[in-house]
């Protein structure tokens, strides 16, 4: 299975379920009036129930794609056997992870799948993810899904969707960064690289 595939697969859900609640949003907040990145937005406080997040970055011959999202997966994929025995886990029970899926999308169409990481996706891990949100101010660049309705291939597409029903839609302006989206897109890979290489 391609990475375009698997990416479809197993995180589409994320990216498209949050726009239904686009139009509930609508009222409060146009799509053509984003919150400006210097101002304050409220943070959400109900739990994450869906996050996608796409990069893309372009090379040589083609483009190297980066996609995070919430995923239901075996045990046995996020942890060592020896972490199964400590935490009495069936290596085949499901659990909610992280997962990450790099790849490359070559100029002439063809996909390369280059690697695919889970880790557990824990209250503690969520609670570091939303203290990132809050130290950079992320929910101030939320767009409503206005920008990924019109941009082509953004460098970062970014999506969180709460149980409350709220959901943050961030996205760059276009597949090139200003100073400005590359510290958001250097906020969120730095937060991601930590959280696969910590597995707390």
């Amino acid at each position: 299975m391609t990475f375009s595939h698997k990416a479809a697969q197993f995180c589409c859900a994320a990216i498209f379920a949050p726009l239904l609640l686009l139009g509930a949003e609508a009222g409060a907040a146009p799509e053509t009036a984003p919150i400006p990145a210097t101002r304050t937005a409220p943070v959400e406080d109900t739990a994450i129930q869906q996050l996608s997040m796409e990069f893309r970055h372009p090379v040589a011959d083609g483009t190297l794609m980066r996609m995070v999202c919430l995923i239901d997966v075996p045990a046995k994929n996020a942890l060592s056997a020896e972490e199964l025995r400590a935490r009495g886990i069936d290596g085949e029970h499901f659990i909610t992870c992280l997962g990450e899926f790099v790849g490359k999308e070559f100029a002439d169409g063809r996909f390369q799948d280059i690697a695919e990481h889970y880790v557990p996706w824990t209250e503690a891990r969520e609670a570091d993810f939303r203290a990132m949100l809050d130290a950079h101010n992320l929910a101030a660049e939320n767009d409503y899904g206005a920008r990924a309705e019109t941009v082509q291939n953004p460098a970062y597409n970014i999506v969180i969707a709460y149980q409350s029903g709220r959901s943050l839609h961030i996205t760059s302006a276009g597949a090139a960064l200003n100073e400005h989206e590359n510290a958001v897109e250097d906020a969120v890979l730095t937060w991601v690289d930590d959280a696969f290489a910590a597995k707390k």
